[in-house]
């Protein structure tokens, strides 16, 4: 990745007296950066992971960038500021790697789809079948995107065919119109649920819809280092860098980090 070495200053405020000495200021310390791109549901889980990373490695700097994962693909092949790519598109993961601009890609998380409504569930939605009422006003992804592409599923698996539909260029934006009562119900990503700080809540539905959530509805989560990002006279500290920060992401501080940002790790 091109791009010219940042200066990390430091500054300490030290109360002198004639028994305690003000300490010298610390030379400055070159400071490299390397860019992640990401799926917007793994806004969470990585801005956790990046302060344990930038904790581990004083000398590193991670700049995030969220965009949906096609969108984030498309302009790959042509960027040297990126270099890890979390998709949650496995088949736009595929594409980079087949055209080898990702390189080693790991599968790590999984996510799932839920019917989600606004805080106090006021129209009192029990399960996907309520979404053919025509009463409701039903939020759903577009169907060019992976949380649309697991709605779809899931909607297909329990034979529901949703009568007033709105749809939206992604989870985030569902929940959004939800949490300000534009919707009635929605299929968004349990993560952006628990995201909404209480604006947005799960629907109480029964077990088989559950169950459906978590099979039909899923999202499987992929990372990979991209090589065309490391260029320049930090080039091999950008590749150790993108390298520690995968392995970061598959490791048990990451799963914990993952957890806790309502997605499901996948076994080590």
């Amino acid at each position: 990745m091109s791009r010219s070495r940042a200066v990390s200053v430091v500054a300490t405020v030290l109360a002198c007296s004639g028994l305690i000495a003000c300490a010298a200021p610390e030379p400055d310390t070159p400071v490299t950066t390397i860019g992640v791109a990401a799926a917007p549901s793994l806004s969470g889980a990585l801005t956790e992971m990046i302060q344990l990373f930038e904790e581990d490695h004083p000398g590193v700097r991670v700049s995030l960038e969220l965009v949906r994962s096609a969108s984030i693909a498309e302009g790959l092949p042509t960027r040297s500021d990126i270099n890890v790519y979390a998709s949650a598109d496995e088949e736009s993961m595929q594409r980079l790697v087949d055209a080898s601009v990702a390189a080693e890609p790991r599968v790590f998380a999984r996510n799932h789809v839920v019917v989600a409504v606004p805080s106090g569930n006021p129209r009192q939605v029990k399960g996907l079948r309520d979404l053919e009422r025509p009463d409701l006003r039903v939020g759903l992804c577009r169907l060019d995107v992976p949380c649309g592409r697991a709605a779809e599923s899931l909607l297909t698996a329990a034979d529901v065919s949703p009568v007033q539909v709105d749809r939206h260029e992604g989870s985030r934006a569902v929940a959004a119109r939800l949490a300000n009562d534009e919707l009635d119900v929605g299929i968004v990503y349990r993560t952006d649920i628990a995201a909404s700080h209480g604006w947005v809540s799960q629907a109480e539905v029964d077990q088989h819809d559950r169950e459906l959530a978590q099979a039909a509805g899923m999202t499987r989560y992929t990372v990979a280092r991209i090589p065309g990002g490391e260029n320049g006279p930090d080039a091999e500290t950008e590749r150790a860098a993108a390298r520690d920060f995968v392995e970061l992401v598959t490791s048990d501080r990451g799963r914990r980090a993952l957890e806790n940002a309502g997605l499901a790790p996948l076994p080590q």
